[in-house]
């Protein structure tokens, strides 16, 4: 279908004429003015050359009454024909948002335009899907979120979740003039217009079934809440008959406290008078939390990792409580104990019985769900232990103490790779997209498994797992290479080329533990290391970012670490920004006793200890990939893989070599260039101050000063050089020496 063809009339969309987020239309007569997709596209191809206070925006609903701009009034009365996008942070390429759209619409018909805030360096878009039929406000809402959703899943493009909003605004192409060259021309401004297969069906396709499935979360997340909350209180109620206590601090508090008051009071937004909120924890658009009365159930995956009131995780993701939850999170850090302790104070402020410790800790241990039962009856406060001379005496159960006179130096380090890995620990190898994670890691576990020396230390020796959990069948000819670059064969290093589940405890944690187990008798001795590639692989769609998620997924490594007695060593990804380190929830470092970071510059990488809980960090090392042919396909193509090897000292000072800066370094550097070209000049000779003989190019300086300065448009140009030159050779990048110049790059030399 051709994105020529307008809607008639009563389908034009609404659009305020003036473009100002100002102007409000007061009489109830009057309404907004309409634009069709035809005008959109023209604008797409020209855009508007206005403030962005005056720029035109569009409400992709045909309601253009005067109450138009109102949310509520859209939802109810809208009637919509467009989605919309919009991409404010991550900077993504045309090309790679326009494909995320396409997949997810199944090539649907679309605009895309840069906004007016985007430049080369830091992309911003809006993305406009016409619809083959309109939806009501209700769905629209529906659907923008599922759009999002499958953006950020499936393409890790985080969209702007305002523009879920039924009464939204979106900016239509506007270049101003302040971001425009001398002759009008925008310094930045992409588009495409995308005819692709038609119009977008929205309830064919994926983004009306993730919507739907979303509603369905919504429905099971209510019914699970409810039984659960049934559960829960039937617990209580059995607790006090067995103290006897006439008193409930949870019921109490929640008898005299309202759910919606409680929310406004803690932060969060209410949809207009609706019963839906949304949580000051969500970065979405989304009122994900709902109000029924006696409780609240929320499907924001941010409530749940940040712990509010009892939280669930797996094929729901959801938070849920009473009145209380809220008072306990917001105002003693989830601690409810704390909590009922000192609400209880503010209903019986005398009333402490110490047998009830006794009578609640028999309850409790009855019980397999203490999340139930742990929060409604009130401890006594815990005694102070008995001193001797200021120093407290352990308990029974504690571990014995030792006298500082009695100390003594350990000499023996626990290293599994000396000043780089503890044994029996956990460390994390992260960093960009092939930059050679798995190269990296499968060198060091090779190196572990045959008991030679890694990149210059020292290696205990012992046999190694390897869980390959996205690399298939490309370790089999990694291994293949490893055996060819060490020249050994007969290695203790086992691969499990498959996907795994160390998320969820009762899928894959135990015949995991019998696996370690099984190569423990079969080599005679247990397995020094585990390698976990990757963590988001082995994750099994869990959360990377949440709480809940990654506690657990740290939980069921430590218990894989604890049956097998190996060092844990996970391969993982950095974020977006990568001066935050690994992504993921914060939870993954504070756990981590070793953390090594790989980045890449012009094909050298280099590992650098970002944190050595117990080792000392060491200079970091810099290793480059090496190819290795293993033989031909069907068609004849070679088949190759790589092992890491130590890089070229020239390279690696090079990669370290500061570039020219400013017009007038780089004018110098062009200007040695060309007069090289042009045969000026010669090899260096030997000597004192020369490096090896004819290893360079070097002209005569003067030479070089004659033919720059009649290139520089300094008003001083002999001062300009001079200051150019001198910052050259103080950075490394020339070097200087009777009176001739050389360019000391790779790019300097002869041969």
């Amino acid at each position: 279908m051709s994105l020529a063809k307008t809607y008639d009339i009563r389908n034009k969309m609404l659009l305020t004429a003036q473009g100002s987020l100002d102007t409000l239309i007061s009489s109830p007569s009057a309404e907004y003015s309409g634009i069709t997709l035809g005008q959109i596209a023209a604008m797409v191809g020209t855009p508007q050359a206005t403030d962005k206070a005056k720029a035109a925006f569009v409400i992709p609903s045909t309601y253009r009454a005067h109450d138009g701009r109102n949310h509520a009034t859209q939802r109810e009365h809208g009637e919509y024909w467009m989605l919309a996008v919009d991409v404010d942070k991550g900077s993504p390429e045309q090309d790679e948002l326009l494909n995320a759209v396409r997949s997810i619409t199944g090539d649907a018909a679309a605009l895309i335009y840069s906004s007016a805030g985007a430049k080369a360096e830091n992309r911003k878009w809006r993305v406009l899907i016409p619809l083959a039929q309109p939806l009501t406000g209700a769905e629209y809402i529906d659907a923008q979120l599922a759009l999002f959703d499958l953006m950020q899943s499936d393409h890790g493009i985080e969209c702007d979740a305002a523009l879920s909003r039924t009464g939204q605004p979106i900016y239509l192409p506007n270049v101003p003039p302040e971001k425009r060259d001398f002759d009008g021309s925008p310094a930045f401004y992409s588009s495409a217009k995308h005819r692709g297969e038609g119009y977008l069906v929205v309830k064919d396709s994926r983004i009306w079934a993730k919507a739907e499935f979303r509603a369905e979360q919504a429905e099971i997340a209510e019914q699970q809440a409810a039984a659960m909350r049934q559960k829960r209180q039937a617990a209580r109620d059995e607790m006090r008959q067995k103290i006897g206590d006439d008193v409930d601090p949870v019921a109490e508090f929640n008898e005299r406290h309202v759910i919606g008051d409680l929310f406004l009071k803690y932060g969060y937004e209410r949809q207009g008078q609706s019963d839906s909120y949304r949580s000051p924890n969500q970065s979405s658009g989304s009122f994900a939390t709902k109000d029924f009365g006696t409780h609240w159930v929320s499907l924001s995956g941010s409530d749940a990792n940040a712990g509010i009131g009892q939280c669930k995780t797996g094929d729901v993701t959801m938070a849920w409580g009473d009145a209380f939850d809220l008072y306990c999170h917001f105002e003693h850090s989830g601690d409810m104990k704390n909590a009922v302790r000192e609400y209880a104070k503010e209903l019986r402020p005398n009333d402490y019985a110490a047998q009830r410790e006794q009578i609640m800790q028999e309850a409790m241990s009855k019980s397999q769900d203490h999340s139930l039962n742990d929060f409604d009856f009130v401890p006594p406060e815990p005694q102070p232990e008995q001193t001797h001379s200021g120093i407290i005496i352990p308990n029974e159960d504690r571990k014995p103490i030792f006298w500082i006179k009695d100390a003594q130096p350990v000499l023996r380090s626990s290293y599994l790779i000396k000043n780089w890995l503890g044994r029996a620990q956990m460390s994390v190898i992260y960093g960009p997209s092939n930059v050679g994670k798995s190269f990296f890691c499968l060198d060091m576990a090779f190196c572990v498994a045959a008991g030679i020396e890694w990149q210059g230390a020292k290696v205990r020796k012992g046999p190694v797992l390897y869980l390959a959990t996205e690399g298939g069948n490309a370790f089999q000819s990694r291994c293949v290479a490893l055996r060819e670059e060490y020249g050994m064969s007969d290695v203790p290093l086992a691969v499990r080329p498959s996907p795994i589940d160390l998320l969820r405890p009762d899928v894959d944690l135990a015949s995991l533990i019998k696996l370690c187990q099984d190569i423990e008798h079969q080599l005679g001795e247990p397995l020094a290391m585990i390698c976990v590639d990757t963590l988001s692989r082995a994750m099994a769609g869990g959360d990377e970012n949440g709480a809940v998620d990654m506690t657990a997924f740290i939980s069921n490594l430590d218990a894989l670490r604890e049956a097998t007695g190996a060092h844990i060593m996970i391969v993982h990804h950095s974020g977006k920004d990568t001066a935050k380190g690994a992504r993921g929830h914060s939870s993954l470092r504070a756990a981590t006793d070793t953390e090594i970071e790989l980045e890449v510059d012009q094909g050298i990488r280099k590992a650098t200890a970002t944190k050595q809980r117990d080792l000392e960090p060491q200079e970091p090392i810099m290793f480059v990939l090496k190819v290795h042919k293993l033989g031909v396909d069907e068609d004849g193509d070679d088949v190759t893989t790589c092992t890491i090897t130590e890089a070229d000292e020239d390279d690696v000072a090079e990669m370290n070599q500061k570039k020219p800066t400013g017009v007038n370094q780089k004018a110098i550097v062009a200007a040695f260039k060309q007069l090289r070209g042009e045969g000026v000049g010669g090899e260096n000779p030997t000597g004192a101050g020369w490096p090896e003989a004819r290893k360079f190019w070097c002209i005569d300086e003067e030479e070089l000063r004659k033919f720059t300065m009649g290139k520089m448009t300094s008003t001083n140009a002999s001062s300009a050089y001079t200051t150019a030159l001198n910052a050259l050779i103080s950075n490394g990048y020339m070097v200087q020496n009777e009176g001739k110049i050389w360019v000391s790059a790779k790019e300097g030399r002869v041969r």
